[in-house]
């Protein structure tokens, strides 16, 4: 086995910044949920659980506030929750909202997506476990009856909830179609709320979608009601401090509205989780109606934690590699030590993220014979490799682009092109309460007059009064040009909403519709959660928790939203021309992560990159190092050795964008 020594050369920095980013705790990889600690944070763990014990008793609703400075361990909280007692609750993560008027849809689509996953070691997803853990499911002869005949399903459980079920044939109508393989998708598509066609109403015997916020609560009001005889169901709602309001300041009164709403309308079995940064409360808290503070049951503080504390987070993120030296180093933090937590924290006080960011210099420093001093930053390279990180996880948890609702989309493409300097933008174009949320208006620098952009993934019977709403904008010529975007198809060619996309989108010279794919929504949904973990303090780049300003020229410097077909048809980057595959994606992660560990084995290089593009083969590797090589970017350590034992090291120089 190699030594301490040759192992922390050739291996990766176990303090790696990306890791700091959190977020939503569904996401959390293997090698972060292991390296928890139990000691940090326990005493908020065991109040949290207090209160659920409680509801799982009454079945009171109850709201908890979970408040932490910035880098505190909030979502390390809520993953902790999530990790020790999802064999008692259901747990939901409810990310920021992007409109209030869609607030209670917004909650309803997020429960339903979370409760489609399956918990750690189950084989069945959150919402079938809920299902079959009911009282009704509990008579397997009864059950072995009941969905064979749906009726008789049906009317079993109204006689099981004999009162308060909102649209009680049509929710146990669905709740048989999960039990379906054919139907389990589309039952799920309208719990959360999405737009269906006729065909798929059709399928599950209900006369229309989820289309309105009383509708949403109500749905949401069942799941609870009929979940008193099994477990509460947990809504972490985080990030709340993602919605801004025009001056700036955080929006969060409606998040504390709907908490109150679950309270005045006993919602049952529910426990509300709210997570916020204690600055952000002590700013906005006198703005919050006092009757909304007093639903707020129990505020859980996180206090900083301990040196010795400190020291286990620093062990365990080591472990993996004392695990393969030989001889075992003495300390369990070796390369680190204790002192250096002392020195920097007199005052014997930390957060996690100041732990962290600080294992992560003192590594580097070690492994560069202390000679960090001279080599300045590359924050750019470290925004890349976070990018990519992000961008993959995006990818494997968005599969079609009706994932995100409307308002959804229209609002991350804002945000996106607010980023790359467009100006003007102004929401809300289209002249419809119903569907102005889908439409926006801006102003490109480059080119003279206003745009509006327009997303509508609904089915026909919508698409006609979306269209609607684009001809009285188009009469008014509000926009030197209309932008629709859409991937749903257009209508028959004799429908009166065709006829009308038709001399709109099809006959003007000026308007256009763009069909986009499910790949630009993985570029703008990965931006937009980095711009939710910028409101919410959570965004660290180079062990520095970074602005929006910061953010927005970190996309515009590192370029790496120029691959988004979506932009590119709006004209805000070129297509390439391009006939040989394109790996330029793979070349910049590759030498971003030799830039941020500037020391590394070529193996351990190679194994990263191949595990965040999976489709590239050895001989593109090969090529790829070379190319790096012979750019002076990268060297080989001693090119006499084998590949495997190569170490890669960074060209003096070149640690600066």
């Amino acid at each position: 086995m190699a030594t301490i020594e040759d192992i922390i050369r050739q291996e990766v920095n176990p303090f790696d910044p990306v890791t700091f980013k959190t977020g939503n705790f569904w996401q959390e990889d293997n090698y972060v949920v292991a390296s928890t600690v139990d000691s940090i944070h326990q005493d908020a763990i065991v109040q949290i659980t207090q209160v659920l014990n409680q509801i799982a008793k009454d079945n009171y609703t109850r709201t908890v506030m979970l408040a932490g400075d910035a880098g505190s361990g909030k979502s390390y909280v809520l993953k902790r929750l999530k990790q020790t007692l999802n064999s008692k609750a259901f747990f939901a993560y409810i990310s920021p909202f992007v409109d209030s008027d869609y607030i209670w849809r917004h909650t309803l689509r997020q429960t339903v997506d979370s409760m489609m996953h399956k918990p750690e070691g189950k084989e069945e997803s959150q919402l079938l476990l809920w299902l079959k853990s009911l009282s009704v499911f509990r008579d397997r002869n009864l059950m072995k009856k009941l969905l064979g005949e749906r009726n008789l399903f049906i009317n079993n459980f109204k006689a099981a909830n004999p009162s308060g079920i909102f649209q009680a044939k049509e929710f146990f109508g669905v709740l048989y179609d999960l039990t379906n393989p054919d139907l389990y998708f589309t039952a799920c598509s309208w719990l959360r709320g999405d737009d269906l066609d006729e065909d798929d109403l059709k399928a599950l015997k209900v006369k229309k979608s989820i289309d309105s916020e009383t509708a949403a609560q109500g749905i949401l009001a069942n799941l609870g009601k009929i979940s008193v005889s099994t477990y509460p169901i947990v809504l972490c709602f985080d990030q709340v401090e993602s919605k801004q309001l025009p001056d700036g300041s955080a929006d969060i009164q409606p998040v504390f509205n709907i908490s109150t709403s679950f309270h005045n309308e006993r919602l049952k079995n529910f426990l509300i989780i709210i997570s916020i940064v204690t600055n952000t409360w002590r700013q906005n808290s006198d703005r919050i109606q006092q009757s909304d503070r007093d639903r707020v049951e129990k505020l859980v503080a996180l206090k900083p934690i301990t040196l010795d504390q400190a020291e286990s987070l620093w062990t365990s993120r080591l472990s993996f590699l004392h695990h393969q030296a030989s001889p075992k180093p003495e300390s369990n933090i070796y390369p680190l030590t204790r002192e250096m937590l002392e020195k920097k924290f007199p005052g014997g006080k930390t957060t996690p993220r100041l732990t962290l960011v600080l294992g992560q210099q003192s590594f580097l420093k070690h492994k560069l014979g202390g000679e960090i001093e001279i080599i300045q930053t590359d924050i750019v390279a470290f925004f890349k490799l976070l990018w990519e990180q992000e961008f993959k996880k995006t990818e494997q948890k968005i599969t079609r682009i009706r994932h995100f609702s409307e308002p959804e989309l229209i609002s991350m493409l804002s945000r996106t092109l607010a980023a790359l300097q467009m100006k003007e933008i102004q929401p809300k174009l289209l002249p419809s309460p119903t569907y102005s949320s889908y439409s926006f208006t801006c102003r490109n620098p480059k080119r003279d007059g206003k745009i509006g952009l327009i997303w509508s993934e609904n089915p026909s019977s919508s698409f006609f009064h979306v269209m609607n709403a684009c001809q009285r904008v188009s009469e008014k010529q509000q926009c030197r040009a209309l932008y629709l975007i859409r991937a749903e198809g257009t209508g028959k060619a004799n429908s009166k909403s065709y006829g009308i996309y038709k001399k709109i989108f099809v006959d003007s010279t000026n308007n256009r519709h763009i069909k986009p794919d499910v790949e630009s929504v993985h570029y703008l949904a990965t931006y937009d959660r980095m711009v939710n973990s910028v409101h919410s303090q959570e965004l660290v780049v180079a062990g520095e928790t970074i602005k929006l300003s910061e953010l927005e020229a970190l996309i515009r410097d590192s370029e790496v939203l120029k691959g988004c077909p979506l932009l590119q048809d709006l004209g805000i980057f070129p297509r390439p021309k391009m006939k040989e595959p394109d790996l330029r994606r793979e070349k910049e992660f590759l030498l971003s992560f030799v830039k941020i560990h500037h020391l590394i084995s070529r193996k351990v290089a190679s194994q990263n990159t191949f595990s965040q593009f999976p489709k590239l083969n050895d001989a593109q590797m090969k090529h790829l190092i070379q190319e790096l090589c012979q750019e002076k970017l990268i060297s080989i350590l001693d090119e006499s050795v084998s590949v495997e034992d190569q170490i890669i090291y960074l060209v003096p120089n070149q640690s600066v964008a």
